[in-house]
């Protein structure tokens, strides 16, 4: 074998509690992740030497600045691997839209070397590989559809739910940088929210009463226009919207599939097309 393909999916915070500034810059948290059908395609090819990486869609300038890139060469020299890899990245997560594309593009990545080189890094090793490139890779080596993220995200826990949610979900075409929102955060404001646990439905119904995101309204504050999106979906389709991660992307939660194409028709219907113009929606389910 000299090349392996894998899927990179997305994800979306169903809850985001954030706590205290840590001295390394990151933020204490507490999250629900969910991983869904949204997803990049990663192919990662031997080598004789170096790394290098192409993706169909302008993520960075330079190459090197690419999270995919960043986690070949930590993981190849950890391993002491002689060889290099070649990456192709085909997007079809937005970027920086709240969703974890680029992390998911680097756990496939860690994953993928991992078997194509025969280094037989157990999930443990990689997911720790996986926190020093960023909060949400391990998540995504995890490899379950919900998890339970404490710490900066890499602390992780199944979360035993046997539920496909599917979702309405909105990218409105702008990105937003993860470290503004972050710096511009009143944790005053978020202690008071609530404590540091996350009570789990039991069943489908009980997860649009939990769903919440400490981070929204900083991100209205920044970015009104994402304020107007979610008030399009509630007067559209009488539905509660919430932002994932640090944003832009918003969603609804809806029991089935066919559910959450009649609220996207009803979307298309209600809000005229130049004020949506710029949006990417997508109809996700759990995965």
């Amino acid at each position: 074998m000299s090349s392996i393909e894998l899927t990179a999916p997305a994800k979306v915070n169903l809850v985001l509690k954030v706590f205290n500034k840590r001295k390394d810059g990151y933020h204490n948290l507490l999250t629900l992740f969910e991983r869904i059908s949204l997803s990049d395609l990663v192919t990662v090819s031997m080598a004789p030497s170096g790394i290098s990486i192409t993706c169909d869609r302008a993520v960075v300038k330079r190459a090197k600045d690419n999270i995919a890139y960043k986690a070949a060469e930590l993981i190849l020299k950890t391993a002491r691997v002689g060889a290099g890899v070649r990456i192709d990245i085909r997007k079809r997560i937005p970027v920086a839209a709240g969703l974890g594309g680029g992390s998911s593009d680097a756990a496939a990545t860690l994953i993928g070397i991992n078997r194509l080189f025969n280094i037989n890094m157990g999930k443990a090793g990689l997911m720790r590989l996986g926190a020093k490139l960023g909060a949400d890779v391990p998540f995504f080596i995890f490899d379950t559809p919900f998890a339970v993220g404490r710490g900066i995200g890499d602390r992780l826990k199944k979360a035993d739910l046997r539920v496909k949610l599917y979702h309405l979900l909105i990218y409105p075409g702008f990105k937003v940088a993860t470290k503004d929102v972050y710096k511009a955060l009143d944790l005053g404001l978020t202690m008071r929210r609530g404590g540091d646990k996350i009570t789990l439905p039991k069943d489908w119904s009980g997860f649009e009463g939990i769903v919440h995101n400490d981070l929204e309204d900083i991100i209205i504050i920044k970015r009104p226009v994402i304020g107007k999106v979610i008030q399009c979906l509630v007067s559209s389709l009488g539905r509660k919207a919430m932002v994932s991660g640090s944003g832009p992307s918003v969603f609804c939660l809806y029991r089935t599939r066919r559910e959450a194409v009649r609220a996207r028709d009803k979307l298309f219907s209600s809000v005229p097309a130049r004020l949506r113009r710029n949006w990417q929606v997508f109809i996700v389910e759990t995965v």
